[in-house]
């Protein structure tokens, strides 16, 4: 909008410089869509028009809504606490993620057949309706015959037949037909992946401020559907929340059950050997230093035996997790990508870290063996042991999401457990590697006593650390079992969708506004584009910025054909006769310092008003007694005798003939008996030479005579571009005054005459601003209100 309004502030010379005038001001702005409030009440109207029509063609969509309570209990193992490290991450986000995920989406399609799709008929015919999703998708037809049909593809094959009231069974697609139809049924099967990405589209759900409330919308053309819809994603979203805590605790208990199995047996063949080695050997104590020892070594052996277990564990978790992606193959393949980048395992940052742990276990048990509970260095080593964890688990992750990423928030969430799990995993090994370093350097110590004492005191210590793991893993099997009996889902339903009445789309009150404010907007900018690419003159501030010469009449626009030629003398009180007059009046100022007796009035190009301002100058000139006469000096389009035909004698006796020759001066002077002191010289025989006849010496010659016989002489010329005339004329007349029409004249032309004519030494006086609209914003004030419309 700018650059259209700075445009019209530019010279010609300026314009490849970037040097403005003047800013465009707010009223020039307001006047520009004034000037084109057609274009603008066009685009208004038609737009307003299309939205409300299209209003109340588009079809309704109808929102179903339900509040429900999100599942943040942390769902972590019941064995060994520690093996869980939750994520910094936001809990209400990433269950929300869950909510919106593809995988409930994918069960919401299934329960509710979404990807069934009946056309031309309503869902009511159909019941029971199955489809797996080994069917093809694609677009089938139910043709029928009497109480029977077949289902046939658009290829023209069947692929099934049934019965109106029996159940349509081929193994991979199911439904049952309550009643026959009027005619056949269209319908459209697509594909599950397809159907749930756009329920995604068609569903929101949005926390609840300051509260662990989720507001889900669901929205469908069928308000029944809608409600179904946002239900059952819900219980969709319960049912998994409670499947995953449940199948995390019954996980953990199988595990500890098969452990018991298994240092059940260790514990009874341990116990059987100590008991065969005493009766065999007689020896059924040891000395204090052997009980030192095995006292110690069997504390390793337990803590040992515990990272065991738990690292066992993990693995199996992380089975189960895989498992769990393998039932999507797209997840389980994305999985196998991102394991097939750089391993974690021969990773050096990992391997670094790592030994860095072993380190730290070492230090840990040697001080735990030495000095007892040191308070103060055992939780020194305990910071360094976990910050180096967190190390540990910030590296994993870099490395596994260095992968390919997947956007399901559900296999974000099992990777995201996957690399926990595989980071305590590592953690775990480095425990396991120092307490076998230091049972090691206990084992040398042990095998220093007596072979016999040797014996019994490692038998003593399997024993030892059998029963205490036994014992520990009873304890644990109790606490799993009433642990998986109390697991449930946090997720609870507040408020249940119920079926919408009233449609949320479209609204056409919405609409109409929107259309109104886009059509204003539209026709605004288009207005501005016009205005852009309009380089005619609009208004006289506009040529004199340009110009830097003074406009000295706007002259109204005469729109109806009708209306008189010569206002001056047929309508005196209308609003272009005072145009007029102000022109006279301008001239006298402009001519105070210099006697303006000669006049030469010009345009840049034709039909732009130069004659009728000729004329209608000289009969205002003449109102005022002065003696004026009128020269046509257009010898190739003279127009003069067309306005006072009826006067003239001889058409073809004018100035040429004159110039020529063939005619004295006061012969061709005609008097116009309508205006007294007004006489006029029409152009006469058009001549095959004009430039070299209105250069002439007789030219000169002839105007110096009539100077002597009136007060005023005004001459009309040629346009200035394209032809020599007006420069010629310029050089014996006072002043040239160069009249310009509104909405018409280029700027760059008005530009080229000022130019042309300033080149030749001939002074211009002013401009004449022909065919002004007066309702245009910049005249409106200055004379539609001042003066009568006639």
């Amino acid at each position: 909008m700018v650059r259209a309004l700075q445009s019209r502030y530019f010279d010609s010379s300026d314009l490849h410089r970037g040097k403005m005038k003047k800013e465009p001001t707010l009223q020039d702005y307001i006047g520009v869509v004034m000037e084109r409030r057609w274009l603008v009440g066009i685009c208004v109207g038609v737009a307003t028009v299309a939205a409300l029509v299209l209003s109340f063609v588009l079809p309704k969509v109808y929102e179903a809504r339900i509040k429900f309570k999100l599942d943040l209990s942390e769902s972590k193992p019941v064995f060994f606490s520690e093996i869980y490290t939750p994520q910094r991450v936001d809990p209400v986000e990433s269950q929300l993620e869950i909510v919106r995920s593809r995988t409930l989406a994918r069960s919401v399609v299934k329960k509710l057949n979404l990807n069934f799709i009946v056309k031309n008929h309503k869902q009511y015919f159909f019941d029971s309706v199955y489809v797996s999703e080994k069917f093809p998708p694609g677009t089938y037809c139910l043709k029928f015959n009497d109480s029977r049909f077949s289902l046939v593809t658009k290829k023209g094959e069947i692929v099934g037949s049934g019965r109106v009231g029996e159940l349509f069974d081929i193994d991979s697609l199911k439904f049952f037909i309550k009643e026959k139809p009027t005619d056949d049924i269209k319908i459209i099967i697509k594909e599950i992946n397809e159907s749930a990405e756009e329920l995604q589209k068609k569903t929101s759900a949005s926390q609840i401020k300051n509260t662990y409330l989720v507001l889900l919308k669901a929205k469908s053309s069928s308000p029944e559907l809608a409600a179904a819809i946002a239900n059952t994603l819900v219980d969709e979203y319960i049912n998994y929340s409670l499947a995953t805590v449940r199948e995390a605790a019954r996980g953990s208990k199988e595990f500890i059950e098969s452990q018991i199995s298994i240092f059940g047996e260790e514990l009874n063949k341990a116990e059987e050997k100590l008991r065969q080695f005493k009766e065999k050997t007689g020896i059924f104590l040891l000395d204090e230093s052997a009980k030192e020892i095995i006292s110690s070594l069997a504390q390793f052996e337990v803590e040992k035996e515990k990272a065991i277990v738990e690292l066992n564990e993990i693995e199996s978790s992380i089975k189960n997790l895989e498992q769990e992606l393998s039932k999507d193959e797209a997840s389980y393949g994305a999985y196998k990508r991102m394991a097939s980048f750089p391993t974690i395992s021969t990773s050096p940052i990992i391997i670094s870290l790592r030994e860095k742990l072993k380190s730290l276990e070492i230090q840990r048990q040697e001080l735990l063996q030495k000095s007892g509970e040191n308070p103060k260095e055992l939780s020194e080593i305990d910071n360094k042991i976990k910050q180096t964890e967190e190390e540990l688990q910030k590296a994993t992750k870099q490395i596994v999401l260095a992968g390919p990423s997947v956007s399901d928030p559900i296999f974000q969430s099992i990777i995201s457990q996957i690399i926990n799990n595989e980071t305590r995993a590592i953690a775990l090994q480095s425990r396991i590697d120092a307490l076998n370093h230091i049972i090691n350097r206990h084992n040398h110590r042990l095998k220093q006593l007596p072979e016999a004492e040797v014996n019994l005191a490692q038998l003593e210590r399997q024993k030892m650390a059998n029963e205490e793991i036994y014992t520990m893993l009873l304890g644990k099997l109790e606490e799993s079992k009433i642990a998986e009996a109390m697991q449930i889902s946090e997720a609870r339903i507040i408020d249940r969708a119920t079926v919408p009445d009233k449609p949320v789309a479209p609204k056409p009150k919405q609409n109409t506004v929107l259309g109104f404010l886009l059509g204003l907007f539209i026709g605004v900018a288009s207005a501005f584009l016009l205005e852009y690419l309009d380089t005619s003159v609009k208004s006289s501030k506009e040529i004199e910025e340009l110009t830097g010469a003074s406009v000295l009449a706007a002259i109204p626009l005469v729109k109806d054909k009708e209306h008189p030629c010569i206002p001056t003398i047929e309508e005196p009180h209308s609003q272009i006769a005072e145009a007029y007059r102000i022109l006279r009046t301008n001239l006298a100022f402009a001519a105070a310092a210099k006697p303006l007796k000669t006049l030469l009035i010009t345009s840049t190009l034709p039909q732009e008003g130069k004659t009728t301002t000729c004329l209608n100058l000289g009969i205002t000139l003449a109102q005022q007694g002065n003696k004026t006469v009128v020269l046509d000096c257009d010898f190739r389009r003279p127009m003069l005798h067309t306005y006072f035909s009826k006067y003239i004698k001889n058409k073809r006796h004018g100035l040429s003939d004159i110039l020529l020759g063939r005619l004295k001066l006061k012969e061709a002077i005609v008097k116009t008996p309508t205006t007294e002191n007004l006489s006029f010289i029409t152009s006469g025989t058009i001549p095959s030479n004009p430039a070299e006849l209105l250069g002439s010496k007789k030219m000169q010659d002839t105007i110096e005579r009539l100077k002597d016989d009136f007060e005023f002489i005004i001459l009309d010329a040629p346009p200035a571009l394209g032809v020599a005339d007006a420069r010629v004329l310029g050089k014996i007349v006072d002043g040239i005054l160069v009249v310009v029409m509104a909405n018409k004249t280029n700027r760059d032309a008005v530009l080229e005459v000022k130019d042309e004519l300033e080149r030749s030494g001939e002074k211009i006086i002013g401009f004449v601003l022909n065919g002004v609209d007066l309702t245009h914003h910049y005249y409106r004030h200055r004379y539609y209100y001042y003066y009568p419309s006639k």
